[in-house]
């Protein structure tokens, strides 16, 4: 059987002709790789990007992770015809997504957004009316395109509660995963973890790009507040993008800017030795793992009600969420929390037990497992 992964960009290539993937999702493939009953192969419809070898964002085919995939450059419907596709995976939002169907090979496409989410995104930059009656009316004619492709896709995989949601009601075979990369150790780690008795400033952190729709210029205000309310707190700053150089301009001896942080060697113990509460200020509901990863080191998160954060709270995630983009609102609560420390420690140990039923492995476990139905694989 010969799974084939269509990434949704094209892949990279060093300039000796090396290829490879974000980190991010090459840690996935190994996980595909060590479930399928045969072969994982990984390329693109679309042809290679040039890219630096030292890119921290990137791993490459000659990875120990990469041991069990095979990588090709470039390939369109017949080419997997003729390499003997079983099952092809792909982002149904890819511009050449519609070419895939109709073949002998099952498909299965993905999408982490709803429709709904992604007219948020594509609001957050809007400027003015006429603007956002445009990016109405384009996102109306974007759902009715996907939602055709998914109802002829063999089956669906979706990330997070509002775009299962919505693709439940299209494709009858769609499949729900949170995405992240919190492994059961992870999250015993995380267990052990001293939590915070008021016995010290409160260290609070945002993760992510540092990108308007990431609420990043709420930041500032948020601060801003805490400061007026006397809070006694540490601010790090974690991930880079357009808007840190605005950010870096702030006059605050409490924020602090720690870059860019590898996941696995860096990000990991950072956050569950040296942060508290994670502040991420969200103004439109994309299925954001940092919300999952904070939890399942144990940090619970304070965000605004939208698609992703709403829901996960209610079903047993750790935190709070406040009407957006209320930064008092939001200070309110972390002033509550500096007085009261054993509400934090309550949601952490919350989060925690939510992340500790849904690991990377148990994740990996279930999605293969909807791969093999959809391709008949024993």
């Amino acid at each position: 059987m010969r799974l084939f992964y269509l990434n949704d960009s094209p892949l990279r290539v060093t300039a000796d002709g090396k290829l490879g993937i974000f980190a991010k999702s090459m840690t996935g493939l190994a996980e595909y790789a060590k479930r399928w009953p045969g072969k994982v192969l990984v390329s693109s419809l679309e042809a290679p990007l040039l890219a630096e070898e030292d890119d921290p964002q990137m791993m490459w085919a000659d990875h120990d992770l990469a041991a069990d995939l095979e990588f090709i450059p470039q390939v369109d419907a017949p080419a997997l015809s003729r390499l003997g596709a079983d099952l092809v995976m792909h982002s149904v939002v890819g511009p050449l997504s519609q070419s895939l169907l109709g073949h002998h090979f099952k498909v299965i496409f993905t999408d982490d957004w709803s429709p709904a989410v992604r007219l948020e995104v594509g609001l957050v930059t809007a400027r003015g009316a006429v603007d956002r009656a445009r990016i109405r009316v384009g996102a109306l004619r974007r759902t009715r395109r996907l939602d055709a492709l998914a109802a002829r896709a063999d089956g669906f995989q979706c990330n997070g509660h509002s775009a299962a949601e919505h693709y439940k009601a299209v494709n009858p075979s769609t499949h729900m995963y949170f995405d992240h990369r919190m492994r059961a150790g992870d999250m015993a780690a995380a267990s052990r973890r001293e939590h915070w008795h008021g016995d010290r400033p409160l260290r609070i952190a945002y993760s992510g790009r540092l990108t308007e729709i990431k609420g990043v210029k709420l930041i500032e205000p948020f601060i801003a507040e805490l400061e007026r309310r006397s809070i006694s707190f540490e601010f790090t700053i974690i991930g880079s993008g357009n808007l840190e150089p605005a950010l870096r301009r702030l006059e605050s001896k409490n924020v602090r800017f720690a870059g860019f942080l590898d996941f696995e060697k860096d990000w990991k113990p950072f956050v569950r030795s040296e942060v508290d509460l994670m502040f991420l200020p969200h103004v439109q509901g994309d299925s954001a793992s940092t919300y999952f990863e904070a939890m399942g080191s144990g940090v619970p998160v304070l965000g605004f009600h939208n698609r992703t954060l709403t829901p996960l709270l209610a079903a047993g995630g750790g935190g709070w969420a406040v009407a957006r983009p209320d930064v008092v609102a939001a200070a309110a609560v972390t002033e509550r929390l500096a007085t009261g420390p054993m509400e934090l420690e309550v949601q952490a140990r919350r989060g925690l037990s939510f992340m500790e039923a849904v690991p990377f492995e148990t994740t990996f476990d279930e999605r293969v497992n909807h791969f093999r139905a959809i391709a008949g694989a024993s």
